[in-house]
């Protein structure tokens, strides 16, 4: 076999099995996988002792650029992702401009195109008035739509009346809507209060972000998609009574899912008081009792996609909020970190490492329509492999982030089990925790036919 690559010595993890074998790459593909190994290749990459998985597609980032580098930009972003494992990036409406047309899409694509370290792709996004451009930003290569029941960001909240044309509409051609589920009125209500009150603290933020606005929101989600027939991903959840609402709905038929983050798995209030802005994103942290439910249901497989929420800003923008928590921006940086604090649940027993796969490679590249090429090993998908030390112990710190705002909300945490190596297309982008990959590497992801 006239391989380029051969991961040998392998024990290759799916969403259903974990096996040993030996991984042939040829023009960036999976060209075959061997019990045996059968011939060499151009490189060789001895796996003996380590997992193998497929690289990770992350369906929700914000990489801020075009518009605003000085949070993030698309080469330190990839550069990040590549060095965390994530080998597929999915990119939100929020650069400048947004996403709202099918020129605004394919201009960005474009843009981003010498820019990548992994691969990438867009969601378009939803406005309260731009219904007639969907279905072309679909044709122009859009991955699905992202919109928002509350207004965030300086995105426009959108009404039932919006989305239940959204919905009708995008079912028409078969895309996923994802939506941010917070309920405007509930929320403007709560920072009514909070303002009354003249509060600042940094527990103000539960009070008004609270856990009633995203359970009236999402209730309203889970009946738009059954109402449409509309396929929907609830972007991430932070309750354990939501994910069981969003699987009594799928027990029904509807084709609603859960995404969710890995700080609702290993934070909790008790952060928030100790951290502050550094811990300021919405839906918030939840109670000690609420994130304990939330690893409970990650093991029952309550959970379908986990998305890193990547929304990085400058220390200094965050630091504005240590004495009025009104002060600082709302995001925090993930795509570093989630496959080693994921890689982590599996090591404290959460979930096994089947489900790590099924809900961070194969159900997002399902949802968006790009599996079998991306989220999973087997022959004729994309060579898009890491490998992971699943004995390795590390303590995240913020003097190791590449991101562009160089701390990471996760900084003292020891965690087990780490990709050691990052693979996109069979081009090794990340080897020992250093970048390798160099900017146009990554390129655009299409849409898999059927």
């Amino acid at each position: 076999m006239n391989a380029d690559l051969l991961v040998s010595n392998a024990q290759i993890v799916t969403s259903s099995d974990t096996f040993p074998g030996h991984i042939y790459v040829k023009d960036g593909q999976i060209a075959a996988i061997t019990r045996e190994k059968e011939a060499g290749a151009a490189r060789e990459i001895d796996a003996a002792g380590r997992h193998v998985l497929p690289g990770m597609v992350d369906e929700h980032v914000h990489m801020m650029d075009p518009g605003f580098t000085d949070r993030e930009d698309w080469t330190q972003g990839t550069m990040a992702a590549a060095r965390g494992g994530i080998t597929t990036v999915i990119d939100h409406h929020r650069s400048e401009p947004l996403v709202y047309t099918r020129a605004i899409l394919e201009e960005k694509t474009e843009y981003i195109r010498s820019r990548a370290v992994v691969d990438y792709g867009q969601l378009g996004g939803i406005d309260l008035d731009n219904l007639e451009h969907l279905r072309p930003m679909w044709e122009g290569g859009a991955l699905g739509f992202k919109g928002f029941i509350c207004e965030l960001h300086g995105v426009p909240d959108l009404s039932e009346g919006v989305l239940l044309n959204v919905m009708r509409e995008a079912k028409t051609f078969g895309a996923t809507v994802m939506l941010h589920c917070e309920s405007d009125s509930i929320l403007k209500k709560a920072k009514e209060k909070i303002d009354a009150d003249g509060r600042t603290d940094y527990m103000c933020i539960s009070d008004w972000r609270n856990p009633e606005s995203e359970y009236v929101a999402t209730i309203d989600a889970i009946s738009l998609a059954e109402l449409t027939g509309c396929t929907v991903l609830v972007a991430h959840v932070s309750q354990p009574r939501l994910l069981d609402a969003i699987h009594a709905a799928k027990e029904r038929g509807v084709q609603i899912f859960a995404e969710s983050c890995p700080q609702y798995f290993f934070m909790d209030t008790d952060t928030l008081k100790e951290k502050g802005p550094f811990v300021k994103f919405t839906p918030v942290l939840r109670a000690p009792e609420v994130k304990e439910g939330m690893r409970t249901y990650l093991g029952r497989g309550m959970v379908d996609t986990i998305g890193t929420d990547h929304c990085p800003f400058p220390r200094a923008l965050k630091e504005a909020g240590v004495e009025n928590i009104h002060d600082a921006p709302f995001g925090i940086p993930g795509v570093e970190t989630t496959v080693r604090v994921m890689l982590t649940a599996v090591s404290e027993g959460h979930l096994s490492l089947n489900q790590w796969v099924r809900i961070c490679c194969e159900r997002p590249a399902r949802l968006f329509r790009l599996f079998p090429r991306k989220g999973a090993i087997q022959v004729g998908s994309d060579a898009d492999l890491i490998i992971v030390d699943m004995e390795r112990e590390e303590t995240l710190r913020n003097a190791d982030i590449v991101s562009k705002c160089k701390w990471t909300p996760f900084d003292g945490m020891k965690v087990k089990g780490a990709p050691v190596m990052t693979i996109v297309r069979g081009n090794v982008v990340m080897e020992d925790g250093v970048v390798c990959g160099e900017a146009g590497v990554g390129k655009p992801v299409s849409r898999v036919r059927g």
